[in-house]
Formats: C-alpha cells, sequence, structure tokens
C-alpha cells in the first residue's frame, strides 16, 4: 500500500509519523503533533524508509523482468527491431540480463532466443557461456550457440569449432566451418582436409560444400 495521506485511514502508526517527516516537519514537531519521542519517531521513520526501499527495489526487478520477458515473446524482426533501438548503457544492462539468463533458464525455446541474441549483440563477453553451451545435450541448443559463436567471430572460439566439426548435427558442422573459414588456422586446415575426404561420399551436400570453401579460403595463407 502506498504511504500517502489519501490512504490515512489504513496506515500504521509509523507510516503516519514518516508522512509528517516527509512533509518537512522536523523531529522536534513531530514530537508535538504525534506526540511521540524523538527515539520512537527516529524509529518510524527508519522502518518507513526500508519499506520504501524494498518496495521500490521490488518495482524495478519487476520491471526489469518484465523487459526481458516481453523481449522473449517478440518475433525475429521485432528482437532485431529491439536490439538496433538500444542505446550505450541501456545495451549494457539488457547484456548483462541476457548473460544472467542464459545462465539460469530451463525453457529450451527461451535458451535458443537467448543465445541467437548473444550472437546477434556480438559480443566475447558471452563467448565462455556459449562455449560450455556447445556440450549441451540439446542438439537445436548446441546448432544455436555455434551460430552465435560464428557471428562473434574471435580467434578465441577456434579450439571449440574444430569440436563442432565432428558434432552429430550437420547444420552446426556448416557453421562451424564458416566460421574456422575467418579464424581458423592451419591446425583446423588439417581438420578440415580430413573432414572433407573421410565424408565426400556420406556426408550433405551443403556441409561439404562449406568444407571446401573454407579449406580454399585457409589454403591461401598456408
Amino acid at each position: 500500500m502506498e504511504i500517502s495521506w489519501k490512504n490515512i485511514d489504513s496506515l500504521e502508526d509509523y507510516q503516519i509519523t514518516y508522512l509528517l517527516y516527509k512533509e518537512s516537519l522536523n523531529i522536534g514537531q513531530i514530537e508535538r503533533v504525534r506526540n511521540l519521542s524523538a527515539r520512537e519517531i527516529n524509529d518510524h521513520i527508519i522502518k518507513a524508509k526500508l519499506e520504501e526501499r524494498e518496495k521500490n527495489r521490488a518495482v524495478s526487478d519487476t520491471s526489469q523482468k518484465d523487459e526481458l520477458e516481453n523481449y522473449l515473446e517478440l518475433g525475429k524482426d521485432e528482437r532485431l527491431s529491439f536490439l538496433n533501438r538500444l542505446k550505450d548503457e541501456k545495451m549494457l544492462y539488457f547484456k548483462r540480463k541476457v548473460y544472467k539468463r542464459i545462465l539460469t533458464e530451463r525453457n529450451t525455446d527461451d535458451l535458443i532466443a537467448l543465445i541467437w541474441t548473444a550472437g546477434e549483440l556480438r559480443d566475447a563477453g558471452f563467448l565462455k557461456v556459449l562455449h560450455t553451451l556447445t556440450k549441451n545435450n540439446n542438439s537445436d541448443v548446441r546448432r544455436i550457440s555455434y551460430s552465435a559463436i560464428r557471428k562473434i567471430g574471435s580467434p578465441e572460439s577456434r579450439e571449440v569449432l574444430e569440436m563442432g566439426l565432428y558434432d552429430s548435427n550437420p547444420q552446426t558442422r556448416q557453421y562451424c566451418a564458416k566460421a574456422l573459414l575467418k579464424v581458423g588456422n592451419n591446425r583446423s586446415l588439417n581438420i578440415l582436409r580430413n573432414q572433407y575426404k573421410a565424408k565426400r561420399n556420406s556426408e550433405k551436400d551443403y556441409v561439404l560444400r562449406a568444407y571446401l570453401e573454407a579449406i580454399i579460403e585457409l589454403e591461401k595463407s598456408e
């Protein structure tokens, strides 16, 4: 309940004292109005301030949660539009919320949306959690994690991407090959060559094309 004069009939004694304090009355004046000691008045004010602080914190947390919840309910194009509107401190705050939520999210659909968001934000600060998610049991979670890692495009992910070439999901293998085209080294090149030769007759065509494109590009810098 809001501590205000309009709710005077429902307020506790300490809340009434606090209202007088907010009206800029000093302790001595409140003593005369309320017939209380200075100690009692200070106790009332402290109690009411703590109550308001907790209430404001709860409202703030709810507002923050609602923003991310609302974001997760948007379609892909709407999410992109939302991200494009974020500026400076708001962007930093949103990234932190996404990171923390990824760590605790148990709903697979929401987790996938959050991972996709990390990729669109293209912030290397997400790599630690994304690298961990490449070991997830759900193939879609792994696939989207590798996709996000590819969008971030950091050499820091090289070994993780090389491991992804052995993933059971063909689209994941494609993503990893495309990523290694940009961040791979000689070790990556050898792995890609071996995979291409070993799976030439059994791999999906689009995966083989991704292998070959990466091989050709990496051979240029041999």
